[in-house]
């Protein structure tokens, strides 16, 4: 079973901590309540990496182990 980690923040650091954290085979979810750049969505997007902006959703930010 994955362990799921949840990354607030999309910006470059955010972005390369859930690339990181997809590489290492975990469940990642990346919740950003301002905008993602959208250089940094479509790297999210390559990597299959779920994401959200402008908001967080807390059931889904309370689901990380």
């Amino acid at each position: 079973m994955k362990r799921r980690i949840v990354v607030l923040g999309g910006g470059e650091s955010g972005a390369g901590a859930a690339i990181l954290a997809k590489k290492e085979d975990f469940d990642i979810f990346l919740s950003d309540y301002g905008k993602i750049k959208p250089e940094y969505k479509a790297v999210l997007d390559k990597h299959g990496i779920e994401w959200e902006e402008e908001t967080h959703t807390e059931e889904k930010i309370l689901s990380a182990d």
